[in-house]
């Protein structure tokens, strides 16, 4: 009984630190000065439509009352070089907008790989985290890591410019005006 219990608590142990790493997520608070909650809003809803070709594919949860805005988005994956081609497909994303007076927080998380159909099944890496590595094992170890450190490169490189685009986007929208008596 004390064996059992004591393999079990083993297993148990393994089962927790092989799922330590956390989700690849990247966030930024940018600023829109002077900018109402409902304006910013309404201005995100907008970025969506233009940035994104099919908003309604796109949008997840959309409640403007909260200032919150959900999306799952996809951007195409291919590390360029022939040997790796069975790692070519999508890299599937979520993105939240959290909208407050005069600032809002973009945070791009749940980034998974999936390969083209077709290809090996083995080289669809799914949920990307943290962990330097995929794998430690196996005869295509270092295919899969090359592929892993390139995806996480690149989701942060989409990030990135995610970020860019709202930062021109908080840029250009327009502060609250005080009541004027100019009616």
């Amino acid at each position: 009984m004390k064996k059992f219990l004591f393999l079990l608590l083993i297993i148990v142990g393994c089962c927790f630190s092989s799922h330590s790493q956390e989700k690849l997520t990247f966030s930024k608070v940018i600023e829109a000065k002077d900018v109402d909650k409902t304006s910013i809003y309404f201005s995100l809803r907008d970025w969506i439509s233009t940035y994104y070709r099919d908003t309604q594919e796109v949008l997840q949860m959309d409640d403007k009352d909260a200032g919150i805005i959900i999306g799952k988005a996809i951007f195409l994956y291919s590390m360029n070089r022939p040997a790796y081609s069975a790692y070519d497909g999508k890299i599937w994303y979520s993105i939240k907008l959290q909208v407050k007076d005069g600032r809002f927080k973009a945070e791009m998380s749940n980034f998974v790989h999936e390969n083209e159909k077709g290809n090996a099944p083995a080289c669809n890496l799914g949920l990307i985290t943290t962990a330097e590595n995929y794998t430690d094992k196996g005869m295509q170890k270092s295919f899969h890591n090359k592929v892993w450190k390139d995806i996480k490169i690149k989701s942060e490189q989409e990030s990135n410019n995610i970020f860019s685009d709202l930062e021109k986007l908080a840029a250009s929208m327009k502060p609250i005006k005080e009541d004027s008596d100019d009616w």
